[in-house]
């Protein structure tokens, strides 16, 4: 294994630890979790009192973690990137941080080793559009209601996984989306919210992002366009700055 391919080990297996650790912060604390807050970038959850750990509510988990709308939908906070101040790049690499080189198409050139959110969506913003990223994802749920994720991979095999805590009805506490993957994703019913935590490696770039056409989620997988054509996003956006200045 070459020192990249350590360092990424090393990275991604520090977001293990970080998402089996949430847990514990979100009940004891009372100052905002989202580093972007620290650093001045937004305001943070002010008063007293109100719900801890399980019984937290999608207002204080909003207000606490900084959370943002998110261009795929539901709410969000870059909460890591390599050698970085998260947010501030605003969804782009930082070449003063800890970065890697990658050889992918269109765009090569650099990356930050990893990047973490927080994500969340709600029963007013209840799915995630179909998106397609170069990166590896590791999702990681920390509280709410269960993810119901539809996966594309590359070679148009389709797949529903369900990201949530219930393992009796199926399940998964941790889910890998492999790079290059369509998804979209749900909150399943009846849930007012669900958090999760997102591990990417190499670190997130909107140069690796792209919005799903219908004519391309059905050229892949007929049985997912089936499933799911209404999560394609109607009018994509082409410029993301905006939801960081929230």
């Amino acid at each position: 294994m070459d020192s990249v391919d350590q360092r990424t080990a090393l990275f991604v297996a520090a977001g293990v630890a970080a998402g089996a650790l949430v847990g514990y912060h979100l009940q004891g604390s009372r100052q905002s979790l989202c580093p972007w807050m620290w650093c001045g970038f937004g305001g943070g959850g002010g008063g007293g009192g109100g719900s801890s750990g399980s019984s937290a509510t999608k207002e204080e988990y909003i207000s606490r973690l900084g959370l943002v709308p998110h261009p795929e939908g539901g709410f969000f906070c870059e909460t890591y990137r390599s050698g970085s101040t998260p947010m501030a790049s605003k969804g782009q690499t930082d070449p003063s941080g800890d970065v890697m080189q990658t050889e992918r198409a269109p765009s090569p050139g650099e990356r930050n080793v990893m990047t973490s959110i927080y994500y969340m969506l709600t029963r007013g913003s209840s799915h995630q559009w179909w998106a397609n990223n170069m990166s590896d994802h590791v999702h990681y749920h920390h509280g709410g209601g269960t993810f119901i994720y539809n996966i594309v991979q590359p070679d148009g095999s389709f797949q529903v996984r369900r990201l949530g805590s219930n393992l009796a009805m199926g399940d998964e506490p941790q889910l890998v989306v492999t790079g290059g993957s369509f998804k979209s994703v749900r909150l399943d019913a009846g849930a007012e919210f669900g958090i999760i935590g997102e591990g990417v490696a190499p670190g997130f770039d909107f140069r690796d992002f792209k919005f799903v056409t219908k004519k391309e989620l059905a050229a892949l997988s007929a049985e997912a366009f089936s499933e799911a054509a209404d999560l394609v996003k109607p009018d994509p956006e082409d410029s993301f700055d905006h939801f960081y200045e929230q």
